[in-house]
């Protein structure tokens, strides 16, 4: 299983509940290095994930080259767009744009809506997948109970709550971002999701979050959590309400 070398832990550990091999892909300038994958791990390789945009580095992948390498090497590319929604520096985009044979799109309404104790969302892509999966959940009693699957079609139905939502993360990251500067912390606004993926010259994560904590109480995830690769990095989630990120900001430009 090949996932992002920078990424949420969970693709990793699914591969460890599945007995597989996890093999972490190099990024550079946020996409997947897909040339860095060797002809053994590609022949081997059963899955490979693609996160866009990015938790927790906030950068857009290069989907149309996701889908064409899965293709060429036989291997399901799965596309993690649980964060489309929150696109900044262009449309929303998916893997499905490039065709629907050999990819596998996701999408949950925890992100979407803020409905993360629903524990839904669905998945699309090619059908013969698309079936495998629907008998699996049948079969180990995955089903989603019903009351859920109303609650999300209302949720997915509606696209206004998005829109003030996005509106809430846009500005709690460009408050964020400003603030973050008066103690010299680099961080830019991501081109999608609601995380700040922040750096200090001289600091490591672990570094840069004991700052943060000791001088505005705010509590941060050192990038190490991510991957070895993200160790001089800290994410910040823009996720408490406007009047705690107010107070952040203002004890950082203290």
């Amino acid at each position: 299983m090949l996932y992002p070398e920078v990424s949420y832990p969970t693709y990793a550990m699914g591969a460890t509940l599945a007995g597989l091999r996890a093999v972490a892909v190099p990024m550079v300038k946020g996409q997947l290095d897909l040339d860095a994958i060797s002809d053994d791990d590609a022949a081997r390789a059963l899955v490979l994930w693609s996160n866009s945009p990015s938790n927790p580095t906030g950068a857009l992948d290069d989907l149309e080259r996701v889908a064409a390498w899965g293709r060429r090497n036989n291997v399901l590319a799965a596309s993690d767009e649980c964060y489309a929604e929150f696109t900044w520096s262009s449309r929303p985009r998916t893997i499905l744009e490039y065709g629907t044979e050999g990819v596998l799109a996701l999408h949950s309404i925890s992100k979407r809506s803020n409905l993360a104790g629903m524990r839904a969302g669905f998945y699309t892509g090619d059908a013969g997948v698309v079936s495998y999966l629907r008998s699996v959940r049948q079969h180990a009693g995955f089903m989603v109970p019903g009351p859920v699957q109303d609650a999300v079609a209302l949720a997915y139905g509606d696209d206004q709550h998005v829109e003030v939502q996005r509106q809430r993360y846009r500005g709690r990251l460009e408050r964020l971002s400003v603030a973050l500067s008066h103690l010299g912390i680099d961080a830019p606004i991501p081109e999608g999701s609601f995380y700040l993926w922040c750096s200090k010259a001289g600091l490591d994560g672990w570094g840069i979050a004991t700052l943060l904590a000791e001088r505005s109480g705010l509590v941060a995830s050192p990038g190490e959590l991510y991957g070895a690769a993200g160790r001089d990095f800290v994410r910040i989630a823009v996720v408490q309400p406007d009047e705690r990120i107010e107070l952040v900001a203002s004890r950082l430009e203290a």
